[in-house]
């Protein structure tokens, strides 16, 4: 036997190994009432922090943006094909982040049923979409995750991923940069439940979007678009197993653009504080993704 197959079959052998050993180790459930310690946003690499300020960024931090953006568009778009997909609203949807014309930022709330829903859920989009990177989302996901190691940092920045730190409250720089990017016309998506839940029942959503919603600018308010989904929990069940599971049924709701100039104007007339104002926004939106998934969801109408 050659040096090459001896070196071809361990590499093989090494690779079933692994393989093996990752599927059949242990899921272990995290503690319900862990809090993990507060991110410092400085311990972020300075190139990365000055990518964010930037409103444009070198050659090199665009290549890099495109490579990532796309291939996990591909990758998206893969799984949805894959899937019993049911889309209702992506046209109109389309329309509001396409429009050649739009000045106003536009904010995207969801409900959060996988690890996988971003950047998964977005395969829905054309794939032109995601190589007009500049016209992609911008995420708000956990820095304590996403930003932990130097690697990683570039690699989920590249992604569009703003980091978020998790008990750090609504005044912190990652929800100023989405302000600033919103203010600049782009796209921010959020998962206001600030973790997955996999259980029917959404829980209490975080006030952050609210504070977006009431910063941005007064003659450019945001867009605020509702996008419920069902089925994401079981193409990637938290801790049943570590594999994905394919052609599920995958059903995503654009829902219409939510109001709520009302609410913003009762607080600039002094009618409401700052903090009955946030309530109140946070609470319409939890109000207009509950209302799509009493309309659209299979576990509602069985």
């Amino acid at each position: 036997m050659t040096r090459t197959r001896i070196f071809k079959l361990g590499l093989l052998t090494s690779s079933v190994c692994g393989a093996t050993y990752w599927y059949y180790q242990p899921v272990v459930r995290p503690d319900p009432n862990y809090v993990p310690p507060l991110f410092i946003w400085n311990s972020i690499p300075k190139p990365v922090l000055s990518h964010f300020e930037a409103s444009q960024n070198s050659v090199l931090w665009q290549l890099g943006t495109k490579m990532v953006v796309g291939v996990a568009g591909l990758l998206a778009k893969g799984f949805i094909n894959a899937s019993d997909t049911h889309v209702i609203g992506l046209d109109k949807f389309l329309n509001i982040i396409n429009d050649p014309t739009r000045t106003r930022g536009v904010i995207t709330v969801s409900n959060h049923k996988s690890v996988l829903d971003d950047p998964f859920l977005w395969g829905v989009l054309p794939l032109k979409n995601f190589w007009d990177v500049d016209r992609m989302r911008w995420v708000m996901g956990a820095a304590d995750i996403c930003y932990t190691t130097v690697l990683k940092s570039y690699f989920f920045a590249c992604g569009k991923t703003i980091p978020a730190i998790r008990g750090a409250g609504i005044y912190q720089p990652g929800v100023d940069l989405a302000i600033k990017r919103l203010n600049e016309g782009g796209w921010i998506h959020m998962y206001p439940e600030a973790k997955v839940v996999q259980e029917n029942k959404m829980i209490r959503f975080k006030w952050g979007v609210g504070r977006m919603m009431m910063e941005t600018e007064e003659s450019s308010p945001a867009i605020v678009i509702p996008v419920w989904h069902e089925g994401m929990e079981k193409a990637k069940p938290l801790y049943e197993t570590k594999l994905v599971h394919l052609g599920q049924r995958i059903t995503v709701v654009f829902g219409d653009p939510i109001a709520y100039s009302d609410i913003v104007a009762d607080w600039k007339l002094g009618k409401l504080s700052r903090e009955e104002t946030r309530i109140r926004i946070t609470q319409r939106i939890y109000d207009a993704l509950e209302k799509l998934e009493l309309e659209y969801s299979c576990n509602t109408k069985n």
